[in-house]
């Protein structure tokens, strides 16, 4: 079947844009299925890593189990199955890559192609670098396929192999944004920019859960971000009079004790991009677990008892001895002995030691 180039070049269109794709090469696949006149078209995508990702057109009823689990199960160990002897950038017909005499490769065939109906085939696979790896299968139940066909799947091999590389790379960024992201929300982080009359320009993920909570921020009708708080209310009211008379402020407001639950107001970087510029920047931190939770991961922790772990998460908060003692309900004597306890088994020389410690274990994770 001739092509022509310029359906070639809509086929290598589609093929980079299908990295995008949600599942990917849907499109790419379809036009590849239509200009081979093939019953079906198959791509398997690896990363650098054992498991495999399938894209058919057209698709089959999901599948019960995972595609891996039944490979593993029925044949065994991944590295030894067909499909990864296959050399490079060359194009195999069925019987040239299995071996019709073997039950286990026809049991592969069966799993591979998943039509029994399916007699003729052209199969690739193509490598990047750093070990993204993809198959490409064109199938048909009545013809073969001609030898323009196998040419033209011949000629994606290179761009398949960028398309590996791009997939790898973006399955790559993917997983550590969703790390930072769940990082992020297990710190409790989020971020508001205000205008100069405190309505909210943008916020993060994090902030906007904040004001659906509503329990220290809110937004008011008019977009204004609201605090609670009298106190807090009246320091962020304060802060924004001062950065509209331009002076360049940093302040810190407390907004709840359970969970505890910071704000640190700051005047926004000059090099924003965008077209509206924030007046203020508000920076939200603080505890998702309450303050029960934490001292027990503490206890678990450090070797603390529950009441050291108490006095060990008040001391983290910047809250003195006296007043954590009073918090307590303990005698200034007995929470200087707990601090010196605390300081022992947790190897710290002090309460800003003690800070740094819990700020960086895991607890600030919890």
């Amino acid at each position: 079947m001739a092509v022509i180039l310029g359906e070639e070049h809509d086929l290598i269109a589609a093929l980079h844009r299908g990295t995008l794709g949600a599942p990917p090469w849907e499109d790419f696949l379809e036009q590849l299925r239509r200009r081979t006149a093939a019953d079906y078209a198959r791509l398997f995508f690896q990363g650098d890593h054992d498991w495999l990702q399938s894209v058919r057109i057209p698709a089959l009823p999901q599948q019960s189990a995972d595609l891996n689990d039944i490979y593993q199960e029925e044949l065994g160990l991944a590295a030894a199955l067909p499909h990864k002897a296959m050399r490079l950038n060359r194009v195999y017909s069925l019987d040239e890559f299995l071996d019709p005499n073997d039950p286990r490769q026809s049991r592969f065939r069966a799993l591979f192609l998943q039509d029994a109906d399916i007699r003729y085939a052209r199969n690739m696979r193509v490598a990047e670098p750093n070990g993204g790896q993809i198959w490409i299968s064109l199938g048909r139940k009545q013809s073969d396929f001609s030898a323009s066909d196998g040419a033209l799947l011949g000629a994606l091999a290179g761009h398949l192999a960028i398309a590996a590389g791009t997939y790898s790379e973006l399955e790559r960024q993917r997983l550590k944004a969703g790390i930072s992201a769940d990082a992020i929300m297990r710190l409790n982080f989020g971020w508001f920019m205000l205008d100069a009359a405190g309505r909210i320009i943008d916020m993060s993920e994090q902030a906007e859960a904040f004001v659906q909570e509503a329990r220290t921020l809110r937004k008011s009708p008019d977009g204004r971000l609201i605090a609670e708080s009298p106190d807090a209310q009246g320091i962020l009211r304060k802060f924004l009079q001062m950065r509209q008379a331009g002076e360049s402020a940093v302040r810190t407001v407390h907004l709840s004790d359970e969970p505890w639950l910071d704000m640190l107001l700051t005047t926004p970087p000059v090099d924003l991009p965008g077209a509206l510029k924030p007046l203020a920047v508000a920076f939200v931190h603080g505890e998702r677990s309450s303050s029960v939770e934490r001292s027990q991961h503490l206890a678990n922790l450090f070797g603390l008892t529950i009441q050291e772990a108490r006095l060990a998460l008040h001391i983290s908060r910047g809250v003195t001895i006296r007043e954590a003692a009073g918090l307590l309900g303990l005698t200034l004597e007995t929470a200087r002995l707990y601090s010196k306890r605390i300081y022992a088994k947790t190897g710290t020389r002090g309460q800003a030691d003690l800070v740094r410690l819990i700020l960086a274990s895991i607890v600030a994770l919890t």
